[in-house]
This record gives C-alpha cells, sequence and structure tokens, in this order.
C-alpha cells in the first residue's frame, strides 16, 4: 500500500505572519500537501491576500483545515459553527478534503455526563454536516488541554457519536502525552481512522516542542503505528505535526526535514514524496 504524507503548520506558528515560510519549507521538504488551521487562513486573507495562491506559488495542495471549537458541554456552540461554516468553506474552495474537529477547554472542568457527550457529539455532527455540505469528511480529533483529552473521554465521545459521521482522527503524540498509549487506542478504533496526526512524545521531558519531539525521535513505536494502518489497509492522510515554541531548538524547516527522512527510512517505496526542489 501506499502512503500520502502530509505536514502541519503548526511548527512555524499559529498565526498568519509565518504561513509562506510554513507553506514554502512544507513543499521543499517534499511532503504531499499541508494542513492548516481554519482561523491562520481567515487572518491571512483579512488584509487581501490570497491564500489559494500561496499554495500555488509553493505547487501544495492543502489537504485539510482544523476547527478548534470553544464551547462546552453546558454551553451553546452556535458561535463555533459559524466559524466552522467559514472555515470549511474557504477549505473547500481550495480542494482541501479533511475538517479536523477539536473540543472546548477543560480547564473549567471535565465532561463527565452522558448528555454532555451527546451535547458534544451533536454540535460536531453539525459541522460535520456542513462539512458534506462542501464535499469534505470530518473526523474528531483529541486534544490535550481540552475536553476530549483522555482515553476515557474518547470513549465516552465515540459511545455518543455517529461514528459514520463523526470518525476518528487520532493524534499519536496527544495521546501519549495525556498518559495514555497510543499504540492501543489505535488498535482499538482502527476500524473508525478516517485521518491521522502523526506526532512523536518525548515522554515527559522538555523539548522546546511542548514536550514533543520529530517523528522518529521520541518514545512512540511509530512502526507498531503504521503496522495498524497497515492491517485496516488504510488509504487517508497522515499529517505529521510538532508544535513549534519560540525554544525550538532548531529550525521548523529542519525539524519538518528530520521527520520527512525518518518516514523514508521507514516506509521506503510505499511513500512518493513529491519532488518541488529545496
Amino acid at each position: 500500500m501506499q502512503y500520502r504524507i502530509a505536514h502541519s503548520g503548526i511548527t512555524w506558528g499559529y498565526d498568519a505572519s509565518t504561513a509562506e515560510a510554513a507553506v514554502r519549507d512544507v513543499a521543499a521538504c517534499g511532503y504531499n500537501a499541508y494542513e492548516t488551521i481554519g482561523g491562520v487562513i481567515e487572518a491571512y486573507e483579512q488584509d487581501g491576500a490570497d491564500y489559494a495562491a500561496l499554495l500555488a506559488k509553493y505547487d501544495i495542495p492543502l489537504i485539510g483545515t482544523y476547527v478548534g471549537t470553544g464551547f462546552r458541554h453546558d454551553s451553546s456552540p452556535a458561535e463555533d459553527i459559524k466559524n466552522a461554516h467559514n472555515w470549511i468553506r474557504r477549505a473547500s474552495e481550495m480542494g482541501a478534503t479533511t475538517v479536523l474537529i477539536a473540543a472546548g477547554s477543560r480547564k473549567d472542568g471535565i465532561c463527565d455526563t452522558t448528555a454532555g457527550w451527546r451535547h458534544i457529539a451533536d454540535a460536531f455532527a453539525e459541522i460535520a454536516r456542513i462539512g458534506l455540505d462542501h464535499g469534505m469528511q470530518s473526523a474528531v480529533h483529541p486534544h490535550t488541554g481540552t475536553l476530549l483529552e483522555t482515553r476515557t473521554d474518547i470513549d465516552n465521545f465515540f459511545d455518543a457519536a455517529d461514528t459514520d459521521l463523526l470518525p476518528f482522527a487520532p493524534d499519536t503524540g496527544q495521546i501519549a502525552k495525556a498518559g495514555d498509549d497510543a499504540v492501543a487506542t489505535l488498535e482499538d478504533y482502527k476500524s473508525i481512522i478516517a485521518h491521522v496526526h502523526l506526532k512523536d512524545y518525548g515522554g515527559g521531558r522538555e523539548t522546546g516542542y511542548v514536550g514533543y519531539e520529530p517523528i522518529g525521535s521520541g518514545v512512540i513505536d511509530m512502526p507498531a503505528i503504521f503496522a495498524i494502518l497497515e492491517d485496516i489497509d488504510y488509504s487517508g492522510w497522515v499529517t505529521v505535526e510538532l508544535d513549534g515554541t519560540p525554544e525550538a531548538p532548531r529550525p521548523p524547516g529542519e525539524a519538518a526535514r528530520m521527520s520527512r527522512d525518518y518516514l523514508a527510512g521507514l516506509l521506503g517505496d510505499q511513500v512518493t514524496w513529491s519532488e518541488r526542489g529545496g
């Protein structure tokens, strides 16, 4: 089987000021596609710039948009749904095919009721239907610091959700940082995996990347992750992620190339990297 490997822009930063550097470096590293945050596209275009033109300049497609939400199990999702509609519409115009949905913050308490999880799942389903209206498949992304962080949260959410509409977009690093087993979680949920965020974890040490590492430099068993994907004949995208900070020990483009080099060695001719120079 063949893998399609993308890279997200968060290694460079989380706002529009780093958008061009991120797209340029990801393209130069030979990744097959690019993924970004919906709000970054919106911010980049606020002053008349064209994100589609930026992608075309570096000859790299956009395959996904990340839709973070702020509502909780006991609050209204209306504003988040409005934002999601705008971000999804614009991403679809640029050819993106996947919506990654993440939950709101857990700092004011966790969700521990069936009704609360149904409320979250229902709101996510509304976002997913917007995605379908624009030709995009949604998938649900666990993230530390959100209501959907731990294995218990993941189990409770999918017990409440329609997994045909809301399949899984596991993030290997986020799952590990939450204290859970990324390999076991992917194995248990492999039948509903629709998108993968591939992130390595430093095992609790400070790394300059909020505890994460370039792929192959951390503690996650990457061969085991890909063995699970092989087992299900996975045909979706694998997006490499690494959370950038001012304390990062190397330039973001170098980190992206480290991950690419590791994956090239691990996967061999199962990946055809995109030749654009650089």
